[in-house]
């Protein structure tokens, strides 16, 4: 009888820690949950990047706003703030309405509409910023981004310059629809290539190049012709790419053929299809991490500073979209660390109790069991505790820890007496 309340008692005890071992994996699991939940919130808002102004938005030096489909201003940039006479923060929810002439009300609305119908519109508005007389700009619009709450944005792209080049100004409107994290880095650099061409008056073609153009990271052309020049240059390890990125700085060349600090690159003009060049440096972390080049078919083709401006629009959108994806990975990096983590915190939670439950003892003395099995047999924690679980039932794992434990109990009674 006394042997049968011995077992009863030992059932007893080996039952609640059970129970005590089920609650705490509950618990664990409800944790683990939350965790993954926050992960998966914050990757979401990050790579949500055309819901709030990119980077590559900010990096233009030409006002920017960014708007709700009715026109109500969620983001703007300096130059906005600037052009408008306010405060970036203080045009955040207002109408764009508000700070235009009140004659030039309807073309707002005009242009709203026109855009969500065909994706663009072009117009002039007559703004009345504040503290300054009333002036006429034109102005881009353009519809295709989306908010976190899932709702179309608006991108209004406004001249800084005048007479406004209509040209230029479709393509920086371009450069507010690109997306980080939609497409891969290659794509949008390809896309910036094909922008900054239309953006650079004479600009025939161009490429983007990440790295150093001797050894690049990343290439992207929008088009043939400018593959073939990049791929001259390479070959040589000579010309305007080259030299930009290793001085640091712009590289005009008004005629190929008769540039004397490429003597090599100018005897093979004639097979070439570009006559000029417009080159400029990617810089980031204050040095050159690249090269956009623009391309010529006609001698003299850059000769303006407006020119020479442009480019280096698009060089900052390709340094932001650089920036902009190197974030993105280093997140998912992170995210997808902390996923292996905790995925390996509950096979070891679940382990625990199940050993728990086979040397009846507590969880504290289970955990220790398992570190110590797996430093004696040089065996990463999770991948033991992954083998456990998987086959609870396996005999050849139980003695191990058996023994491990029994020698941790012994060495623990001998350390206190």
């Amino acid at each position: 009888m006394s042997a049968e309340r011995t077992t009863s008692t030992a059932d007893d005890q080996l039952s609640l820690q059970l129970d005590v071992v089920t609650q705490e994996l509950a618990v664990a699991d409800d944790e683990l949950a939350a965790q993954r939940r926050e992960i998966d919130d914050l990757v979401a808002r990050e790579l949500d990047a055309r819901g709030t102004v990119s980077a590559i938005t900010r990096s233009v030096p030409v006002p920017v706003l960014v708007t709700d489909a009715a026109g109500a201003v969620v983001e703007a940039n300096v130059a906005a703030s600037t052009l408008f006479g306010v405060p970036a923060g203080r045009l955040l929810r207002k109408p764009v309405q508000a700070f235009v002439d009140p004659g030039a009300r309807g073309a707002v609305r005009d242009l709203v509409s026109r855009a969500a119908t065909t994706g663009s519109a072009t117009g002039t508005l007559t703004l009345a910023p504040r503290g300054a007389p009333a002036r006429a700009v034109r102005v881009v619009l353009t519809a295709g981004g989306h908010r976190p709450d899932g709702r179309t944005s608006l991108s209004w792209v406004f001249a800084h310059d005048a007479p406004a080049d209509e040209t230029a100004l479709q393509a920086l409107a371009g450069l507010t629809t690109l997306g980080v994290g939609e497409a891969t880095v290659h794509d949008l650099l390809t896309r910036i290539a094909a922008l900054a061409t239309g953006a650079v008056t004479g600009g025939s073609w161009c490429s983007v190049v990440l790295g150093d153009p001797a050894d690049p990271d990343e290439l992207a052309a929008d088009s043939e012709q400018a593959q073939r020049m990049d791929g001259a240059q390479w070959r040589l390890r000579q010309g305007p790419a080259f030299t930009a990125h290793a001085d640091d700085a712009p590289v005009v060349v008004p005629r190929l053929r008769e540039d004397p600090r490429w003597p090599d690159l100018a005897a093979l003009v004639p097979d070439l299809p570009a006559r000029s060049a417009l080159a400029v440096p990617i810089r980031a972390q204050d040095r050159a991490r690249g090269v956009l080049t623009v391309y010529g078919r006609d001698e003299d083709a850059f000769a303006s500073e407006t020119q020479l401006d442009h480019a280096l629009v698009f060089s900052d959108a390709a340094a932001a979209v650089l920036h902009d994806l190197q974030r993105v990975e280093e997140l998912r990096s992170t995210a997808e660390n902390l996923r292996i983590a905790m995925s390996s915190r509950a096979t070891i939670e679940q382990a625990k109790g199940l050993v728990a439950g086979w040397l009846g003892c507590t969880v504290d003395e289970a955990f220790a069991a398992l570190s110590r099995l797996s430093m004696d047999r040089n065996v990463k924690l999770r991948d033991l505790a992954a083998l456990a679980v998987a086959d609870p039932s396996r005999h050849d794992l139980q003695p191990l820890l058996a023994e491990t434990w029994r020698r941790l109990h012994g060495d623990r009674q001998r350390s206190s007496s």
